[in-house]
Order: structure tokens, then sequence, then C-alpha cells
């Protein structure tokens, strides 16, 4: 048939089928050119040519400078053949919409890429059009039918016979940032979660000072409260004191009025100086380190016969279920000198044996309730021909009852590390210590870093991951990059970077989300980690991983990780 004959001859076929719509509705016909190749077009002009089926480059989404998610797609589209002195092409785009799966300009429910996000490389002396473009403002997890078009010289609008079909993405490997904490901006805090979910944050140190009050974020309705301070805190075992850079644990009194309390052992004042003082903070009473609310209503007892900063403490239950409560590492003070040396050993509070005794004419006094639980070891379980080794400013995650992970930190072989061990008790209550795979070459050894851990289903796949980064390298840069082993995989991958900062010494912790956006709308995993204040820089420019600590501040920003 000759070209002169088509448009008269399709014409008859549209109204023999009865596809000619009602007067001002647009109507489509199809020229086939071949089997796979043809262009819709209107009838209001004519064009000649084929049309591939369009590409999806990109389905994803991106977090914006204000925080906002944006979900966008972007495609690429190729026409050729075009028999220009029939009818150029002058313009071209895509059209879209989330019901109408033959999408057109003027349809019903259908939008247009802007113009502004379209590029083509062609004028309209083109026999052949490669052109590609992106719309952002999409919704999460919502049907798209897409298919480029072409405007001729004709004012024909000629549009891709295939349309493309397919569903946004769901939110994953992503960082939300919260509203900004209402505690005062700080780096390294001492924090400390219960069962219920709450986490009490205690001291940290800004620019200037440290602190000694007391705050809790409840995540279920994403609010911090102040419940307690203690004004004019001095180095003694009297009263609680301004400090950084300690740790502390949960304690549950097992009696009919049951108490918590918040132990917060360790740390150092803003100078830099360690204290090796402790007390406690009832829960029930807001109330800081009364003998009332000690266990069996005793004083509190020392685990450390030197200053200690930087150590970590932890909750682990032996295999027939009895809770040990732990602390140790970090860096010992020795007193009355200036000397100073990375600990190994791990103590745990002996609450069979906090025993009072009173000796005649003098004040009563305590056994040594803390007893030596083990030590970590450069090639995991401690053997005579092994070598002990502790670190400063490492992390501690609780994985389950029975099980923590620890590592990272200045190690005392004078190294910053890289290693993780995991943690538990055996049959005889003797540290149980595996040591994990080391992490890829790219990962930075670091210390004062954030971890938490998730273990979670999504799109009905389960995942059991631990999360770790941020912090400190040997040179005194920034880090924001952040990794999670797959214990499943028994693989390291890096994740998405940590917000905006590049920082150190922030608290991080899990929550559990119940009713908030993601959840509700598309089933997205309730557990989340959190990574929040710390010391930090916003750098304009940085390399791929850290930034060199210059005028590094005090934070209170707050980020959550959505896996």
């Amino acid at each position: 048939m000759k070209t002169s004959h088509l448009i008269p001859y399709l014409m008859t076929i549209a109204v023999i089928t009865g596809c000619i719509k009602e007067d001002g509705e647009p109507y489509t016909i199809e020229r086939q050119i071949d089997k796979e190749r043809t262009i819709v077009s209107s009838l209001s002009g004519y064009m000649y040519g084929t049309a591939q089926k369009d590409t999806i480059v990109e389905n994803a989404f991106q977090v914006l400078d204000n925080n906002d998610l944006d979900v966008y797609l972007s495609l690429e589209s190729y026409f050729d053949t075009i028999e220009v002195q029939l009818n150029a092409v002058k313009e071209c785009g895509y059209v879209y919409s989330t019901t109408n799966p033959n999408p057109t300009v003027k349809g019903l429910e259908c939008h247009t890429f802007k113009k502004e996000n379209i590029s083509w490389k062609g004028d309209t002396s083109s026999t052949s059009l490669h052109f590609s473009g992106e719309e952002h403002g999409l919704q999460f997890n919502h049907n798209y039918y897409v298919r480029s078009y072409v405007v001729t010289t004709h004012n024909d609008t000629c549009y891709n016979p295939v349309t493309c079909q397919t569903k946004t993405v769901i939110p994953s490997n992503v960082w939300f940032r919260r509203k900004e904490a209402k505690i005062d901006a700080r780096a390294e805090a001492i924090a400390a979660t219960t069962d219920g979910g709450l986490t009490y944050i205690y001291g940290g140190r800004s620019n200037t000072k440290c602190y000694s009050d007391l705050w809790v974020y409840n995540s279920a309705d994403d609010t911090w409260s102040q419940v307690a301070t203690c004004e004019d805190g001095s180095m003694t075992n009297s009263r609680p004191i301004e400090r950084c850079n300690g740790a502390a644990f949960m304690y549950t009194k097992n009696e009919m009025d049951a108490d918590t309390l918040m132990y917060i052992l360790g740390g150092e004042d803003f100078g830099g100086t360690p204290t090796k003082y402790n007390f406690i903070y009832s829960l029930k009473h807001n109330q800081f380190g009364s003998t009332a609310h000690h266990p069996n209503n005793r004083a509190y007892v020392e685990p450390f016969d030197q200053p200690r900063t930087g150590i970590i403490a932890f909750k682990i239950e032996t295999p027939w279920n009895e809770a040990v409560y732990a602390v140790g590492m970090g860096l010992t003070q020795i007193e009355g000198t200036s000397s100073s040396a990375i600990n190994p050993q791990i103590y745990y509070y002996d609450v069979n044996n906090d025993k009072l005794f009173t000796e005649e004419g003098k004040e009563d006094y305590h056994v040594h309730t803390w007893r030596a639980l083990g030590m970590l070891s450069t090639d995991g379980n401690l053997a005579i021909d092994q070598t002990a080794i502790g670190f400063y400013q490492s992390v501690v995650v609780k994985l389950n009852e029975k099980q923590v992970i620890i590592g990272s930190g200045e190690g005392s072989d004078g190294n910053y590390s890289k290693i993780f061990y995991q943690v538990a008790l055996d049959d005889e209550g003797n540290l149980k210590i595996v040591k994990r795979l080391i992490p890829p070459d790219e990962f930075i050894p670091r210390k004062n870093a954030a971890a938490f851990y998730l273990n979670y289903t999504k799109e009905g796949s389960e995942y059991d991951r631990f999360f770790v980064g941020t912090g400190c390298d040997k040179d005194g840069n920034l880090l924001n990059d952040f990794w999670a082993y797959d214990f499943g995989k028994a693989t390291w991958e890096r994740i998405a970077d940590c917000g905006n900062a590049y920082r150190e010494g922030a608290v991080s912790f899990k929550i559990l989300r119940v009713d908030d956006y993601f959840v509700k709308e598309f089933a997205e995993p309730q557990e989340r980690g959190i990574v929040a204040l710390g010391r930090g820089i916003t750098p304009s420019i940085t390399n791929n991983y850290s930034t060199k600590e210059i005028d590094a501040s005090a934070r209170n920003d707050v980020w959550e990780y959505l896996p």
C-alpha cells in the first residue's frame, strides 16, 4: 500500500472497530510499522517512524536538603526512521497515570513530566531521536503507567504504543532526620535503655562544659523529657558529678514494688580527669543515689580500684537465665600518677554477694561486689598463649538476652580496631567469645562509633543485622559511613551514610516504631536504629568517608535509620 493511502485506510479501520471517541475527546490509531514497533498518533497530523519500548532507568527515591523523601522515575526512549519531510519532531516527553493504562497528554488523571526535566538530542531535521526524562514528587509503593510521546511540527502528538507499568519503590536504607532533641547539644553522653524501650541519657560534654542532667527519649511518641538533674556535682561518692564518656545499665529488682535502677559508671569531667565514683538513679522514685533505693538497701559499691573512662556496660544472661550485669575495659588512670593504660578486664556485679559488715567503732563497709568476668583476646577465646586486648571508646550492642557484640575502639595494642567479638556466657558462667568476620579493607578502624542491632522482616524476607558507623579514625578524621553485618550471610555491606554530618561520640540504640507513616502505609519494619547527639561537622567538601576534625561542635540532631 502506498503511503499516501495510509490515513484514509486507517480512518476506515477506526470507524469500523469503534475506536472513534465522542466529540472533543482525543482518539488514537495505530500505524503498524512492523510486528514489534509502532507509533500511536492522534489524527490531527501525520508521522512516519518507529518507536522502541521505553526503558525505566531509575525507580528510586532520594533524601532532599530539607530531609523530605522524594520518589522519582527516570526513563529513556528511542524514536527512529523518522521521515522529516512528512512531519518532523519539535518536542518530546513522557505522560503517566496511576489509573489510566494508556495515558495521554490531556487524558483523565494523566500528567506529563515537567519540561525542564526532559533531555533530548535532536532537532526538526533529525531522523532519529534519543531522549530521556525524570519526574519527581511521586508516591511510594504506587502503580504507575508511563509512556513516551513526541509532538510533530504539525502539532500531532504521537505516543509509544507500549506503556510501561511499574510500582514505585518502598523506602529502604535511608536515614530520616527526626525533630531535634530538646536536650542541649553534647557528645559522649551516657545512655541505657529499659526493657520497655525508654532510653535514658545522662551527662555528656558540650564545647564548654559537662552536664549532670538526665533525659528520657520515648520512641512511642518521639518525645524528649528531662526527668532529673544534679547541680554543682563534685568528685565525691556522695552525689553524681557532671561527666561524660562513661557507661550505664538498667537493673530491675525482683520484688513486688519493682524499681528499675540506672547504674551510671565511670567517665570523666570536662577537663578529661577520669573518675571511679559511680551512682544510681531510681526510675520509680526519680531520685539519685539514695541507699534506700539501692538493691538490698545498701550503699553503692565501686567496680574499679582506679578511675576509668571510655568504658562499656551491658546486661547478659547465663545459660540458666540468670542476669549478669557487666562493666569494664576503657582507659584506667593510675591514681597519684600521670600514667594511664587501656584495660582488657570485664567485671560483673555479684548481687548474691553484696554483703554488709560492721566492725566495732568503724563505719559499715561492703565486700567488693564486683568480680572478674573475663577478658577479650586478639584471637577470640582467651587462652594461655593468646594476648588479652582492651578497648577504649568501643561499642557494645545487645543482640538478644544472651549475646552482645563488643568491638572497634582504640586498642591496648596501640592500634585502632575494626574487630568485633560476639560474646556470651558458657555453662560455667565464663566469657564465651567468637571473633566475627573482620570488615573489608574499606572499613576504617575507629573509636567512639555508633552501633545498633536490628532483626526485621522486609518484603517477605528476614534480616538479622548488626550496624556500626561514624566515629573517629587514628588521624583525627570524623566519619559518617555506616556498615551492616548480616549474620545469615556472614557478610559486610556499606549502607547509606549517616545523615549530613561527620561525627563521633553519638548515642545510638534500637527503637520500635508502632504507628508511623511507613509502618501503617507500607508495613515497613518497626525496628529502627537511632543515632543522636555527638560532636561533628557538616562539611561543604569531603572525601568518600571522612573529614578532618576542624571546629567540630557538639550537636543535638537525631537521625533514624529505616532498613
